[in-house]
């Protein structure tokens, strides 16, 4: 469950982002909950999608780091002539799943919203 609190001395304010409804407790009793308002929900929105992008960064960083090893590999192998025709073949479609991942990331955050 995602929630956002906001506390002071005696007031905590709840905003409960996967029910999308506000609870505000005075001294722990219960004085308001309601619906998100249209702005709230908007705001809420805004930062599901952005720990989503933030989740999906992560992700495709740990795969270049991935990618950059086994790219090394292939290019020791290269070097000391032991790559297969197969390992040269294979090398095609896993850089241009490399470079989608890399493109995603540079564009930046409009493409980051797919895995």
């Amino acid at each position: 469950m995602a929630t956002v609190e906001r506390r002071d001395a005696s007031v905590l304010e709840q905003w409960d982002l996967d029910a999308r409804v506000y609870r505000r407790y005075d001294s722990g009793i219960l004085v308001e909950e309601r619906p998100f308002t249209d702005a709230e929900n908007t705001a809420a929105d805004s930062r599901l999608a952005e720990e989503a992008r933030q989740r999906n960064r992560a992700l495709l960083l740990e795969r270049a780091r991935t990618a950059l090893a086994n790219n090394a590999a292939y290019l020791d192998a290269a070097t000391a002539g032991t790559a297969t025709n197969a390992d040269h073949i294979a090398q095609v479609p896993a850089l241009t799943r490399q470079m989608q991942a890399l493109i995603r990331l540079i564009v930046a955050s409009d493409l980051l919203d797919q895995t």
